[in-house]
């Protein structure tokens, strides 16, 4: 075949399938961007440390882990087992090793990219899914949240299974049910904030289809969600002190009821995770009209169940956390919001993709130009940041023992456990 054609045909393949090698070059950088120098930059703090020694329990010891960590502080109430049994599958494999922290917010990564896009390109366009995997993946916030080993990686994309399972249990899908319950399943063992998927679902109810279809599966549903807190029981039969006595406590300590004014306060911390996305402090203010303009031009567009199913359900990612922690008055620490920062990319893609529609070739390039200097500000930022990750943990251990220094156990504290690893016989 002369080479003319042989590059004719190529060119052929690479503009039929341009869209798949787009999305495989943002795939690459992505794991790039959450794999590299994983020594130097995965965290390895309280948290990290706890986990690790969990896992040191489950592993080594065989101790059962029924439960999870700590749902709140000194609360008494723990979230399920499921993260640590997902988290086991790396500490063994590395054999205890600590890097096993990265690997693991690593993979979780990727499990969120997969849903990120399937749910964008299942409910938006093929585009939008791309925009919404991009800001995902170079979004310096986003970067730093990936490639810390906690469980609260993967609130993130169960919250858009959560969502997208209504969205489609509302347009008719009565089956979605069973990958609902399934999902809220799991998030009650990530992080305490899964308790607002519940309240989301009850809001959600009057817009179930009336139908035989719909109790039929819900009663399979219910069952399912009873499996995944089935750890707990056992561990609340066997526990001395009751986890639901320390919640009712926990909930009378830290309830003050609903005030007007602290719900206005409160707003600034509704759309934190809109505001860590966007990156840019001048386009700080931007966070609150990302919602109500996405309204306009979504749902007034082509006002239809399924826009306005879109549109509600978005309001309430946005505004039941806003309302229950405007009633709470212990610590609030911008990760608790969490479960929102899907929506807010589902949003600004959508919006960025609309942009692409219009016929302006100006405005186009300015939307270019946009996405260029946010990819390039937000991964130099985080490219450029010094971090104190494994390697300067293990140095110090290392030093220790060619000392002959023993490190005694500490609760938290990362030497302790390296030297553990290390000297353990």
């Amino acid at each position: 075949m002369p080479v003319k054609e042989v590059i004719l045909d190529l060119r052929l393949i690479l503009l039929k399938n341009s869209k798949w090698l787009l999305l495989l070059v943002i795939f690459s950088f992505f794991i790039f961007l959450r794999f590299y120098d994983l020594e130097n930059r995965t965290p390895f703090s309280f948290d990290q440390v706890t986990n690790a020694w969990a896992m040191k329990d489950f592993i080594l010891d065989h101790k059962l882990l029924l439960v999870g960590p700590v749902a709140k502080g000194n609360s008494g109430f723990y979230v399920g087992p499921f993260y640590y049994y997902y988290l086991s599958i790396f500490y063994f494999i590395t054999k205890l090793d600590p890097i096993a922290a990265g690997w693991a917010a690593g993979v979780a990564s990727i499990f969120t990219f997969v849903t990120l896009f399937y749910v964008a390109n299942k409910v938006f366009s093929f585009r939008t899914a791309l925009i919404a995997v991009l800001i995902h993946t170079v979004s310096y916030y986003a970067i730093g949240f990936d490639r810390i080993q906690w469980p609260v990686n993967f609130i993130f994309p169960l919250s858009l299974i959560i969502f997208y399972s209504l969205y489609k249990v509302i347009t008719g899908k009565e089956k979605y049910l069973l990958l609902l319950a399934v999902a809220l399943g799991f998030s009650f063992s990530m992080h305490f904030t899964a308790v607002f998927f519940p309240i989301m679902i009850l809001f959600s109810l009057p817009f179930f289809p009336k139908t035989i279809q719909t109790l039929k599966y819900s009663i399979v549903a219910v069952l399912l969600f009873v499996i995944f807190l089935i750890p707990n029981i056992i561990y609340e039969l066997n526990s001395k002190a009751s986890s639901s006595k320390h919640l009712s406590g926990y909930i009378n300590t830290y309830y003050h009821g609903f005030h007007f004014v602290r719900f206005i306060q409160m707003v600034t911390d509704a759309f934190i995770e809109a505001e860590a996305t966007i990156f840019f402090k001048i386009l700080k203010p931007v966070k609150y009209l990302i919602y109500p303009l996405f309204v306009i031009i979504f749902y007034l567009k082509k006002p239809t169940k399924n826009t306005f199913t879109i549109c509600y359900l978005f309001g309430l990612w946005f505004l039941i956390p806003w309302i229950v922690f405007t009633v709470y008055k212990g610590e609030i620490t911008n990760y608790y919001f969490s479960l929102t920062r899907p929506i807010v990319i589902l949003i600004l893609a959508y919006l960025f993709s609309r942009m692409f529609e219009i016929k302006n070739v100006v405005v186009k390039i300015i939307v270019i130009i946009f996405i260029v200097c946010y990819s390039f500000f937000n991964v130099s930022g985080y490219m450029n940041e010094k971090m104190q990750g494994l390697s300067g943990r293990r140095n110090n251990v290392i030093k220790a023992i060619e000392s002959k220094k023993k490190i005694p156990f500490q609760e938290g504290v990362p030497e302790s456990y390296i030297y553990y690893i290390y000297t353990i016989k």
